[in-house]
Order: structure tokens, then C-alpha cells, then sequence
């Protein structure tokens, strides 16, 4: 743990009242974003989705920073250290994960949620899929993932205030969980997006001042290369320390796919896509995503491999951990004033990414477990457990912060994390929304293979096989729900038929509107469900779009 005294120790002066200041005057003013944001929400759909009407600008930096937070500013500069420039595979994938978010997924999903009603990723499982087992199935794997996730975040938070502050680590964890609980429950995502899009600016105005004058700290890349080199000749080069890469393609690739492909599992940031306002809205934002991504990607990996010739031993850092890279650099190369901006920048990432997941994890509790056992609650009672789960589930988050199992590390936390919910759910979203013949055995076996393989890889596998986990877990998860797919009954026509709309560029007639079951209510399409799960032909009546009324006849499915 650290304290005042042992942290100047380590920086050789003491912190500038300037810093910590700046820091408390930052979250206040997160917190009246926050709670602003949260007098606009008026119903479930508005705190859910932000009423679905998010703009481009807003949507594409709420999205960028949502991504990045812990895992960027304070993980990537760690693994900048630990790794050199062979930290360098991963940073594509944030140019390139919003571009495949928002060219892939975007659109199709925007439509799809619209005419289900689905207002959750574990909600549009459910529907997609025809089965509410599936739809908690998706939530139980969503809550753990995302929980590791949270942990990433609340250490980073913890390191940062506790850096600025000299504050006990677990106090400084402490208060940065009150604040992002307290906007985040009251405003949901409308708060979510607001205050992202305030940190986002931060964000890379930030980066622009700490970066540049760094890498001119130590001589320029040259000079950085050349540190590099005199410390490990591996550091400097694409291979990685003592050459660990050549001959391992298959790390190589889960290196870079994780963030390059990962994007498209990740609920907290797919569900930007549901929020965004309109279809056009979509076209700007992939290059607004990617720019911002460019912006940071390259320029913390690079972060830390300054780091790494400015502190070459960990026993330097405070802790002896590089998680403290990027403050640490912050505090020693910059003007108290723009440390302390700096740093309220990086606690801006944080918090951003961490609201984004809390209000994912809520949301999938309140909304997806609670109204599953309770599907006539009210939807005042829905929210207001929503609201609880929320604020439970967060606190349980922090608590985690502190099991042995979870001390490896940011960076690494943050594979596992990836690693575990994207390999599950990118079949199931990509397949979900391209293939029709995706079935909800499918999206089980990929749900369960890609999650379990993602965790036990980790730590059994990885080493062994020199095969990248998230690598190996997207694979397996493909291919089992490819497989499992083709050997199971097709979907009902009306899934079907909705997938067709969810494609289609314009609206389609009234017609196919009834025949894609379109616009069904929640009771409605239980009814569909308990029809599909007890292998029962019945007729039932659906209220379908603009009021119309007909008669539906479904074939059994197996559960």
C-alpha cells in the first residue's frame, strides 16, 4: 500500500498542492455532468438506450472512451514497459474495433433491437434466439466477465488517486467507486454518454501535451530505441524481450485480434450502437472512433516504452509495479497545472469505462434476471432494481479488487476480460445478425466454449501452447456454433424473417412488417418463447406494428 511519505520518496519531491486539487475540482464537475444528465431521464428506455437518440459526435467519443479508460492509460503504458515495442500488435485494434463496430454490427443492430424492443444486449440474445435460458445464459457470462472488467478499472482509479494524492491505495480505490457509482446510478446511460463525451476531450487533449514531451525526454524515438536496446535488445524490436514472438504467429494474431476484433463482443460498447439516434447518425461515426483510437493507441504503448528507459528497473516505481508508468511520468516530466490535467484526464478514461460497465452489468441484472422471474413488474419496480443492482454489484466489483486470483496484473485482468466475454459473444452477435440459420444450440454451445475456454486458456494453456487465449477461445467458439447450428432446427420464420429486415436498407411494407414479428410486446413474445420451448403447434394473437392483429402459427423448437 502506499502513503504520502513512501510516494515522494519515490518521486524525489513532494506532489504539488496543485495536483490533487485539480483532481477534485475534475470529479465534481463529472459528478454535475452526471447528475444534469440524470434529470433528462424520463422512462426505462431513457436510461437504458438514452432514449435512442444519441448523436454521431457523442456516440463515436462516448464509444472511444468507454473502450479505452484503465485498460488504455494505465495498462498500456504497463504493458509498453513490460513488453516494448512488440506492445505495438495490440494498438491497431483501437483504430480498427470501431470501425468493424460500426461497419459490421451497427446498422443491422440499430434495426434489429428497434423493431424487437430490445433495449440490452442479453435482451436481443433472448429474441434473436428465441429462448429466455439463452438470454440468462448471456447475462450470467456478461456479469462475470464484465465484473473483471470493473476490477481493471477500480485498481486503475485506486492507482491514480492514491499516485495524486499519496493516499492509501485502498481508500483511493474507495472513493473513486462512490463517485462513478453515484452518477452512473442516477442517470444511467444518458449520464454514461454526457460524461464521456466531457472525458473524451480530456482524454486526447491530454495525451497530446504528455506524450510529445516524454519521448523528447529521453532523446526522442532514437534516443527511446537506443535506451531500449541497452536494456534488452528484444525491447526495441516487434519480437518482444529476449525475442519471445519469433516462431509464436498464434500469439502473435491474439495479440492483435483481442482489441481488433474483441470490440464486437463487448456489451457496454455494442450497446452504443442501439443508442445512436438514426441510421445516418452511423456513417460518422467508424471514423470518428477510429481517429480518436489512433489518437491514444499508438501514443501510450509508445508511453510506456519511455517509461522503460526512464525507469528500467520496477524497484524504481512505486510499488515496484509498472501500472505506475504514466503517472509517475506525469508527475516527473510535466508543470504541476498539467500534471494534474493529465491526470484528471487519465481518471477521466477511467471513470468513463467504468460507468460503461456498471450501467451494462445493472442493466443486464435488472432488466434481463429480474424481469425474466418477475415479467409483469412494473416498470418503475424494474428500474428501481435496476438502480440497486447497479450500485450491489459495483461494490461487489471493488471487493474482488482484492482476491489473490485477480492480483496479475492490469493488463493481463484485461485480457482475461476480453478474453472470456468476446469469444462468447461475437458468434452470437455477428451470427445472430448474418446468418439466419443460427440457432439458439448454437448460441449456447458458443456462449459456453468461448467463456470457459477464455478463462482455463489463460491460465493452463497459454504458456504451454504459445497460442494467444482469445485466440484460441474465438476459434473454438466459431466453430462450435457453426457446428452445432447445422446440426439443429432452423429458427422460427419470424426470427427469420426479422434478420431479413434487420439487412434491408429501407422499411419494409406492412406486410412483412406482421410477417417478421416485428414490434411484439414482452408478454407477447414469452408467448413465442413458451410456444417454442414446449414443442407445442399453437395458435396465438400478436398485437403486431401500427396496430394490426393476425393469427400465428409456430413450429416446436428444442430448448
Amino acid at each position: 500500500m502506499l502513503n504520502i511519505d513512501n510516494l515522494e520518496k519515490a518521486l524525489g519531491f513532494q506532489i504539488p498542492t496543485a495536483v490533487p486539487v485539480i483532481l477534485v475540482i475534475y470529479m465534481v464537475a463529472i459528478l454535475a455532468v452526471g447528475l444534469w444528465a440524470a434529470k433528462k431521464v424520463k422512462n426505462s428506455e431513457d436510461w437504458y438506450v438514452g432514449g435512442r437518440e444519441m448523436g454521431p459526435w457523442i456516440t463515436a467519443l462516448a464509444h472511444g472512451s468507454s473502450s479505452l479508460g484503465g485498460g488504455m492509460y494505465i495498462a498500456g503504458p504497463q504493458y509498453g514497459w513490460e513488453a516494448g515495442a512488440s506492445s505495438l500488435w495490440a494498438a491497431p485494434g483501437d483504430v480498427f474495433g470501431p470501425l468493424l463496430n460500426f461497419g459490421i454490427i451497427a446498422r443491422r443492430m440499430r434495426r434489429y433491437t428497434e423493431k424487437s424492443r430490445s433495449l440490452t444486449i442479453p435482451e436481443f440474445f433472448g429474441h434473436r434466439y428465441y429462448s429466455k435460458k439463452i438470454r440468462t445464459l448471456a447475462v450470467v457470462i456478461l456479469i462475470i466477465a464484465m465484473l473483471i472488467s470493473l476490477l481493471v478499472e477500480y485498481m486503475s482509479m485506486g492507482i491514480l488517486i492514491s499516485c495524486i494524492t499519496g493516499w492509501n491505495y485502498t481508500l483511493s480505490l474507495i472513493i473513486g467507486c462512490v463517485v462513478i457509482l453515484i452518477y452512473t446510478g442516477a442517470g444511467g446511460y444518458l449520464s454514461v454518454a454526457y460524461t464521456d463525451f466531457a472525458q473524451s476531450i480530456l482524454m486526447v487533449i491530454g495525451m497530446f501535451i504528455l506524450i510529445p514531451v516524454c519521448i523528447h525526454s529521453v532523446g526522442g524515438l532514437s534516443g527511446m530505441n537506443h535506451g531500449l536496446t541497452q536494456i534488452n535488445a528484444g525491447l526495441a524490436t516487434l519480437w518482444g524481450p529476449d525475442f519471445y514472438l519469433k516462431g509464436a504467429p498464434l500469439m502473435i494474431a491474439g495479440i492483435a485480434l483481442v482489441y481488433f476484433i474483441g470490440y464486437m463482443g463487448q456489451p457496454h460498447l455494442i450497446i452504443k450502437t442501439v443508442a445512436i439516434k438514426d441510421e445516418k447518425s452511423i456513417r460518422l461515426v467508424p471514423m470518428i472512433g477510429a481517429c480518436f483510437g489512433f489518437c491514444l493507441a499508438f501514443g501510450v504503448y509508445t508511453l510506456g516504452m519511455v517509461g522503460k528507459v526512464v525507469y528500467p528497473d520496477a524497484s524504481m516505481l512505486p510499488g515496484g509495479s509498472a501500472e505506475y508508468v504514466m503517472p509517475m511520468l506525469a508527475l516527473t516530466k510535466l508543470p504541476p497545472v498539467l500534471a494534474g490535467l493529465i491526470l484528471a484526464g487519465a481518471a477521466s478514461a477511467v471513470m468513463s469505462t467504468a460507468s460503461a460497465l456498471l450501467l451494462v452489468i445493472g442493466s443486464s441484472a435488472g432488466n434481463d434476471l429480474f424481469g425474466q422471474f418477475k415479467p409483469d413488474a412494473s416498470e418503475a419496480t424494474k428500474m428501481q432494481i435496476t438502480k440497486i443492482s447497479t450500485y450491489i454489484l459495483g461494490l461487489v466489483a471493488a471487493g474482488m479488487c482484492f482476491i489473490p486470483l485477480f492480483e496479475v496484473g492490469v493488463y493481463q485482468l484485461t485480457w482475461i476480460a476480453w478474453s472470456v466475454l468476446s469469444p462468447a459473444f461475437i458468434p452470437c452477435i455477428v451470427g445472430g445478425l448474418y446468418w439466419k440459420g443460427g440457432t439458439k444450440q448454437g448460441a449456447a454451445a458458443a456462449m459456453i466454449t468461448g467463456s470457459v475456454t477464455g478463462f482455463v486458456w489463460y491460465y493452463l494453456l497459454q504458456d504451454i501452447t504459445n497460442i494467444h487465449t482469445f485466440f484460441a477461445a474465438l476459434v473454438i467458439a466459431i466453430v462450435a456454433y457453426i457446428v452445432v447450428s447445422k446440426l439443429t432446427q432452423k429458427p422460427p420464420k419470424e426470427i427469420q424473417d426479422l434478420v431479413d429486415y434487420a439487412r434491408s436498407f429501407e422499411d419494409i411494407d406492412d406486410a412483412k412488417m406482421a410477417s417478421a414479428g416485428v414490434q411484439m410486446s414482452s408478454a407477447q413474445f414469452t408467448e413465442l418463447i413458451k410456444i417454442s420451448d414446449t414443442r407445442e403447434n399453437v395458435e396465438k394473437e400478436a398485437f403486431l406494428g401500427r396496430g394490426k392483429i393476425r393469427r400465428m402459427s409456430l413450429d416446436a423448437y428444442m430448448i
